[in-house]
Parts: structure tokens; sequence; C-alpha cells
């Protein structure tokens, strides 16, 4: 296959450099992957993961103690091994779900369609066929299948139009321009006529992550070097839109392409409830090792103090042999499952998340942080297409001259009519050109010739510049009859300074109170002289590529402008923007809106959407030196009022530098009610972040946003939320979960939020509980044989504990348990929303009283410790004196039975005491679990698990009853506590946030 371009690499690690050639591009493919492995390297890779976690270690460790002779008590068989592999599988049967879900999603990316050019023709084919610097057709409404520039387009001009929301998340049209010099020589008419040659020469960026840019230069054959910019340049996944047609050349590819490299990279977040579980492990194996210290010690003083009793055969022991043996025993000390359990938990709730049909196109990305959403104390916000919709809406036009302000407004933009439509990059320019026509200045679009026609007058396009982020300024000299005009429009403050002195700022002021975003509007005539004279001078500055001397021709041309009108255009809010914000509130957590908008449209967009309230105090800082900004700190010294602070991006910069200033900020910011970073870049959003998180420790916090220029904020914050569209967009794939619409952030919080962190809380706390009841009574046992080392359950029966006897419910229970059920359907299978979602009061109780805390472990672990010394003891001494058929009393093998199936009974009933929702298939398993070892003994029981072993004598002994009524009462204590303790968590003092 052909090539029509080849990229030759520079030593240059800034630039490629492309060829013309016939020699295909192979190692540069537009195949995506984003497996962590490939099908062959998977199983080690996850198999490695899996035994070099801390947890696994502990047990292949303990499996090794049952293989050494001297320190086993299962003959030499590592009985570990068996629920450990069986928890790794399912941990590696997780990761090969979601690994092939990662395959699937990629293969679907790699095998979309597009055009190529190939022998003289263009060829549909996948994406993934497409290589470095093959030539690409894009029709109107395809997506761009890799990063390319534009060689020509449909429209005669070169112009093309491209919605770019999976980059920033905005649904208007971006204008883009094909190279002018290629665009007849690679039309789509001419497609046959494509020969190879050698007479264009690329020269550009080497792949890099910087959105929004591209350098580089063209040569055809040995004419003069021209310059690329991003204007020429389309990134991957971006849709035509208004355009017939873009024939492009493939200058990055697959994972070289900006949009990949910008992806979100595997970041380590953890929530508060997992790096208080690996604290708890950590104690929990000190607790064991004390134990483990103890009973090795007294096995050899006891040992010792025994020796002369010969019928005993006791010899002298060696104390770190006993040591290793009683690790061994009591290994079950650190649950087996845990980790596993607690992983499978967090996966469903995400698959659930994601199937809810209140939030439809939800995604989660880091399952493991879904409960830490319900802990959250500071939630910051981007304004633009997430408080609002990015939909505007005229609204005022303050004009000296009505009728030149109109024709001003109808000629300064970039908007093109194609098939009587209006298509523009600018939603702002769309609602103006909308609010001319009903004025009567109807746009009919722009000619081959650049002659605009405004009610069928024509006007002559001598020059423009288009608007940059820089110079915030559009500009248009046209001419009309004689006489030359030019109009401007643009940012207030840089058209004060085209303008100079102006007495209408006041209503600049006026519509951004309002929450309008504002354009001043400006003018200017020329002579043919004046004209002729500047477009020399310019025409040179060009040539010379002199950018300095063209930017200041620019600044020339549009100084001493006269003051035309002022335009307001509305923003609208999003859906139920002002009662998330309200409720946010009511919820006690602080809201942060970091915008880049004027300070007065900030505030104003604050009061609109509940942010600010009228008793509210607003302390605005816009000062830009260090005395400055200190006296109007000092000014606002009240603690107690309820301000609303609002802060400029330059005040912001001067803050950060300043240790004194940075400190007063953070102290000014904990106690305001509300606060409000106006005019701020992407990096000083992130800075923000930064600054709470370091100074609020105990704080945690949610970023959320849709564009681009939000990821690195939402990378930054504990966790972070995307808005996403239809098509997705960069920060919802950057962050930790995305969502449609701000309002469903409330849902995200306070419902899954609430529930994830309540059930992972209890589901953790149980596990250890319940191991502490099943392990308990082998150390208690120590006692009766001088801690000799000797086992009291069957072996192999004891590795089914953590897997099949008591592991289904508590899945179960942290899967489907609902504070607030419907007795219909499950909550994430409705369309309607929970009862939680309406209370910001419970979101409160579970934010400063969280279920999980160190001392809380302790209880339970505690609670287990005495629950399992009280089921020993019961069922030991109930047995001691009941004899068997031969005379003689049981032995402590059916002690250990009996004692089992009791500790399996009691720890699947406890899973009752803290469950709100019982399901009759929730019911069934728990059922199932309990029955399941009694049915193993039934079918076992003809085979000598003992000499004296009997199931069916158990049925007719009265201490089984007893110690059934024993384990109703221990379950009924239980249920009574949760209840008591479900009581006082409403009146206990909350946790305090401090400022370090």
């Amino acid at each position: 296959m052909k090539s029509y371009f080849q990229i030759n690499e520079q030593v240059s690690q800034t630039e490629k450099i492309i060829l013309p050639d016939d020699t295909p591009m192979r190692n540069r493919p537009n195949t995506i992957t984003t497996m962590k492995t490939t099908w062959l390297t998977f199983l080690p890779y996850a198999f490695i993961k899996q035994i070099t976690q801390p947890a696994n270690i502990y047990f292949i460790v303990i499996g090794i103690l049952q293989i050494i002779p001297v320190t086993s008590y299962t003959n030499g068989v590592p009985t570990i091994y068996g629920p450990l592999s069986m928890m790794i599988s399912i941990s590696i049967i997780k990761d090969a779900f979601e690994e092939y879900s990662r395959y699937k999603s990629d293969q679907e990316e790699n095998k979309r369609k597009s055009h190529k050019y190939f022998e003289n023709q263009f060829i549909e084919c996948c994406w993934k066929d497409i290589y470095q610097a093959d030539i690409i057709l894009v029709m109107e409404n395809e997506s761009i299948p890799c990063d390319i520039l534009i060689l020509s387009s449909s429209y005669q001009g070169g112009i093309a139009y491209v919605e770019t929301k999976q980059i920033d998340g905005e649904t208007n049209l971006k204008q883009k321009y094909s190279i002018y010099d290629l665009q007849q020589k690679y039309h789509i008419d001419n497609a046959i006529n494509f020969q190879k040659d050698n007479s264009v020469k690329f020269v550009y960026d080497q792949k890099n992550p910087i959105l929004y840019k591209l350098s580089g230069t063209y040569q055809i054959s040995n004419s003069d070097v021209d310059s690329l910019n991003y204007g020429n340049f389309i990134e991957r996944d971006c849709i035509l839109k208004n355009t017939e047609w873009i024939i492009g050349l493939c200058i990055y590819s697959g994972m070289d392409c900006k949009i990949m490299l910008n992806s979100s990279q595997e970041r380590t977040k953890r929530s508060r409830l997992e790096q208080y579980m690996r604290i708890c492990i950590m104690s929990i194996s000190i607790s064991l090792a004390l134990f483990c210290i103890m009973a090795s010690i007294y096995e050899f003083l006891w040992t010792n103090n025994h020796l002369n009793y010969s019928y005993l055969g006791l010899s002298k022991d060696n104390v770190f042999v006993d040591l290793g043996l009683w690790f061994s025993l009591l290994s079950y000390f650190i649950p087996i499952s845990l980790v596993v359990n607690v992983e499978l938990v967090k996966f469903g709730q995400a698959k659930m998340l994601e199937s809810d049909k209140v939030m439809p196109n939800s995604k989660s990305h880091q399952s493991n942080l879904i409960e830490q959403l319900g802990e959250i104390n500071i939630v910051f916000t981007d304004k633009t297409g997430t408080l609002t919709k990015n939909s505007m809406q005229f609204r005022e036009l303050f004009a000296q001259n009505e009728k030149e302000a109109l024709l001003c407004l109808s000629l300064c933009h970039s908007v093109v009519k194609s098939k009587n439509k209006l298509i523009g990059s600018s939603p702002d320019e769309l609602a103006i050109l909308d609010y001319c026509e009903q004025k009567g200045y109807l746009f009919q679009g722009i000619d081959n010739n650049n002659n605009l026609t405004i009610n069928k007058t024509q006007f002559h396009r001598v020059m423009n510049f288009d608007f940059s982020s820089e110079k915030k300024r559009m500009t248009i000299v046209v001419k009309t009859g004689n006489e030359y005009i030019l109009f401007c429009k643009g940012a207030d403050e840089v058209l004060l300074e085209l303008i100079g002195e102006c007495k209408n700022q006041q209503i600049i002021h006026q519509y951004a109170v309002k929450g309008y975003r504002t354009l001043m509007l400006g003018r200017k005539t020329f002579n043919q002289n004046e004209i002729d004279i500047y477009l020399a001078d310019y025409k040179k500055a060009q040539e010379d590529k002199d950018d300095e001397m063209m930017n200041k021709l620019q600044k020339t041309l549009e100084s001493n402008l006269e003051f035309l009108g002022i335009t307001a255009v509305e923003d609208l809010l999003a859906d139920d923007v002002g009662q998330t914000i309200q409720d946010l509130k009511s919820a006690g957590i602080k809201v942060w809106v970091l915008t880049g908008d004027k300070v007065e449209t900030a505030i104003a967009i604050g009061y609109s959407c509940n942010l600010i309230d009228s008793k509210d105090m607003l302390q605005v800082v816009t000062e830009t030196t260090v005395g400055s900004i200190e006296e109007v700190f000092l000014h606002y010294c009240n603690e107690s009022a309820n301000i609303a602070l609002v802060i400029s991006g330059q005040a912001l910069s001067v803050m950060l530098d300043n240790p004194q200033l940075k400190s007063m900020l953070l102290k000014r910011a904990f106690y305001a009610k509300v606060v409000i970073v106006a005019r701020v870049s992407p990096k000083q959003k992130q800075q923000v972040v930064a600054l709470v998180k370091e100074n609020l420790p105990k704080a945690y916090t949610l970023a959320i946003g849709d564009g681009a220029n939000d990821v690195s904020m939402i990378n930054e914050a504990h966790v972070g939320v995307g808005i996403q569209g239809v098509e997705g967009t960069q920060a919802a794939r950057a962050a930790d979960f995305a969502i449609q619409e701000f309002k469903h952030l409330k849902r995200l919080m306070f419902y899954y939020g609430v529930e994830c962190s309540r059930k992972n809380a209890l589901t953790i706390l149980y596990i250890f509980f319940k191991n502490q009841v099943f392990i308990t009574p082998y150390f208690w046992f120590g006692f009766l044989n001088g801690f000799s080392g000797q086992y009291l359950y069957d072996q192999w029966l004891s590795q089914l504990f953590n897997t099949i006897f008591a592991s289904l419910p508590q899945v179960l229970y942290a899967l489907f348990d609902e504070m607030h059920p419907s007795s219909e359907h499950f909550q994430w299978s409705k369309t309607t929303h929970n009862i939680l979602e309406e209370k910001p009061d419970v979101y409160v109780q579970f934010r400063q009283q969280p279920i999980f805390t160190i001392i809380k472990f302790w209880l339970w672990v505690f609670n287990g410790m005495v629950q399992g010394l009280i089921i020993f003891l019961v069922c030991t001494f109930s047995t001691e004196n009941q004899n068997m058929d031969n005379g003689k009393t049981m032995e402590f093998f059916e002690d250990g039975v009996f004692i089992y199936g009791i500790v399996i009974l009691l720890v699947n009933l406890k899973v009752l005491t803290f469950t709100y929702t019982n399901y009759n298939f929730t019911i069934f398993f728990i059922v199932l679990s309990i029955l399941a070892y009694w049915l193993i003994l039934i079918i076992v029981n003809d085979y000598e698990l003992s000499p004296s072993f009997n199931f069916y004598r158990y049925l007719i002994s009265p201490q089984l009853y007893l110690a059934l009524a024993l384990t109703c009462m221990l379950f009924l204590f239980d249920l009574a506590i949760e209840r008591f303790y479900d009581f006082q968590i409403y009146v206990r003092k909350p946790e305090s946030i401090e400022l370090v």
C-alpha cells in the first residue's frame, strides 16, 4: 500500500519532517490501546500483582509455616492455599473482566470507519488501518480518526467547522482552515490526479500533550517556506460539522494523538476508608504478634513445668518454633477475604452507578473512591458549561448610534452561512446575529471575493484580525463606496485601552451585576491613502514573518477608536443548579466557584444560582499589591459574619507568592461561607485545590468541571467529577466519576456517597468481627491444652469459612441494602429519586460521624472476641460431662464441630443487625450459608472425621439447643446495640476540621 507522505525523524526532539514518498509508515499505526497488558502477558502480570500484595504475602508465609513440620498443625499440608487460591482467582477474574472491557472498548474504537487515499481513490477502512502520513477523507458529521493537517475542504476558501466537545466540552463550532496553497492540489474532484512527487515538505512539532497548539512550516518544491499553525490542525475525535468534506494529512496517529497523550493516567487516590483499613490491618497484625508471643511463652513455660510428668511424653521446646506454630494457627486474625470482598463490592457498586436510570451515561473510573463521595467537605466547581449551559441569549444593547452598532455586530464576526443556516464557532456570535436579524440587519453570507452581504448590501472585506484569547478582540476593515470603516469588538478592559476615555463604564458594571457576558464595540474610518500605506507595511511584515511588527501594526490600526456600544449576552443556568447548590450548602458543604469570567459576572452568577444570598456580606479582593490586599483583609475581620469571599485571579497570584497573604487567605476562606475566584487560569485552579488540601488535612475535596481546562483541578482533588455530553469530554475521561449534568452531583453524593460509605464501612468492620468470632475459641482452647498448638476445627472445613459459610450474605448486603428501600425495584434500576437526595441532614450525619473509625474498629474486634469467648465457654463446658455410648465424654474435635457450627450461625445472623433491606434472595442466601455447613456434615457423616463423630447425635443433644438459645441471645443483644448506636450517632460531638 502506498503512502503519499513519509515521516523522517530529525535529530531534534521538537520537530518532525514529512516528505512525499512511497514508503509507508508502518511504525505509526492509528491503533489505540487502553489495556494494561496483552493477552499473553495478562496472567503473569495479574498473578505477580496478586502475590505481591501485602495481605497475600502474609498468607503465603502462613502456608509455608503449614508446610514446615515443626510449625504445622495440618500435617504438612498448606490448607491456607486453598482459600488463598480462590481469593486470588476471584481477583484475577475481576481484573480480566475489566481488561476485557478495555479491550472491547479499544476494538470498537479501532474498528470505526473512515476513508483513506489508496491507488488513486478513497477507500473505506478501519481507523486502525490508517497510518501516519496517509491522506484522509472525512465527511460531514463524521469524527476525525487521527490528528490531521487540513489540505482542503468543500468550501472554496478552505474553511472547515468542527465540534470539539470531546476536547473542551463545548458544543459550539470551531473554525479551521486548509493550507491555502494545497486547497486545489488536494481537492476531492482532483483525487485521481494525486501523484507521488517530492515537492512538499512539512516540518512540525514532535508528539506532545499540549492542547490548542501546533506550529510548523511547509514548503512546496523550492518556493518560500510558509508557516503552519493551530488553525490548520484538527485533533482526533472532533466532529466535522456543516462542512461537506475535508481532506487531511495524518500527522499524529494512535497513541501519539494529542487526546490520547492527554488521557488520564492511572492515579493513586485512596479513600479515607481505605487508608483507615490499611492502618487497621497493621494494628491487628501487631495484636496477632502479641497473642502469638504470649501463647508461645505460655507453652514454653507450661512444658518446662511439666517435664517431670513422663506419661505426657514432653520434651524441651523451642519458643521460636512455637511462635511460628501459633502464627499459623491464628492466621485468621487477618481476614483472607477482606481485600477481595471489598474490591468486589466496590466494583459491583460502580456498575450499579453506571446503570442508574436517574443518572444516564454516568461512569465510574475509580470504584475504590465511591464511598469517599459521602464525606466531602468542599466542592470546587467550574462555571461555564458546568453551572451554566453554555447556551447564549442576547439580552441588552447599549449604543450611541444603534444603526452603526448593529452594522458592526453583523459584519465583525467569524460566522458563515451555509444552506441558509448560520454556522459559527461562538454561541455568543450566533446569539448576536440572531438579534441583528430581528432588528433588520440580516447577514446573508460572504462570497469568494470577500464580499459580505447585509440586507442585499455588499461590503468588501479588506482585512480582518480574528479573535484570540491573548488579544481578546476581533477587528474587520470593510469598504463601502469610497469609505473604509474599521469595526472592532472585544473585552471591555481591552477596548477601553483602544478607545481611551469612555463615559459609559457603569453600563458594563450594570450588565455584569446581572450575570451577563459583555462586549464593547468601537469603530474608525480611513481614506484610500491611509489604507494603501497600511496594507503595504503589513504585507511586508507578513513576507518577513515579523510577528512583532504585525502585532504592532494591528494595534496602530485599532488605536483611537470611537465608542459604539456595549452588548450583553446571558449564559443560561443549567437545570436545577440553584436547588442543587442550596442542598449542598444545607449539608454543610462549602462550594467554591473557580471561573475565568469577570468578577462582577461571577458575583451575579453566584446570586442567581443560590450560592450567595442577600444576607451574605461580600468581601471583594481585586487589589494587586501586598499592602492593599492586607488592608482589605484586615477591614473584614469578623469571623462570625456570613462572608462571601470574591477574589480576582491577579490578586490570587499575589497571595500565592506571599506566605503572609497566603495565610490570611486561608483563614478568610476557612471562615467564609462562599468563595469565588474569578479570572483564573487552569493552573491557578489546581493551585487553589492543592492549597486547601495542604492546609485542611481533615477536609475532603471534590472538583467538578466540563472542559480540558478543568482537568488539572479534577486530578488534584480527592475526588474528581467530570460533566460529559452525549459524545463525552476530556474532563469526563480524566475524572474519577462522570455525570451528565451538575444536578446529578446531588444524587452522586447524597445517595451513592452516603449508602456506599455506610455499607462499605460496615462490611469491613463485619469481616474483622466474624474472623474474631471464628478464631478466638482457638486461643482460649490453648488454656485447656497447655497452648500446645492443638487445632480445634477440622482443617479442611475451616478453610471454607471465608469462602462458603460466611461470605456471600455480607457481599449481597453491601450491594443491595438501602436505608430507604423501595418495595418494587432496586433504586439504581428505577427512574425515581431516592429520599436520601432530599435529606442533607443525613449527609451531615455520615460526614461528621463516619461509621468507620479506629475506635469503632477496635470495638467491633473486641465484640467479636467476647462473643467468640462466650461461645467457646458455653459449648465446651456444656459438653464436658456428656457421655457417649461407650461411656466416654465427647472429644475436643467434636467440641470444635459444635463450636464451628454455632459461630457460622451467629456471624450470618449478625448481618441482619445492620441491614435495612431484607429481600427474599438475601434471606435465602443467609439461610443457605448456615445450612451449607450442616449439609456438609451430613454428607461426611459416613467418613470418620474422628473416632466418635456422629452428626445425628447432635440433633438430640440438649447442649445444641442451649447453644442455639445463647446464639439467639447474643444476636438480640447485638441488634439492640446497633439500634442504640443508630440513635446515639445523632447526638455525639462531630469531628472538627482544623486549619493547619
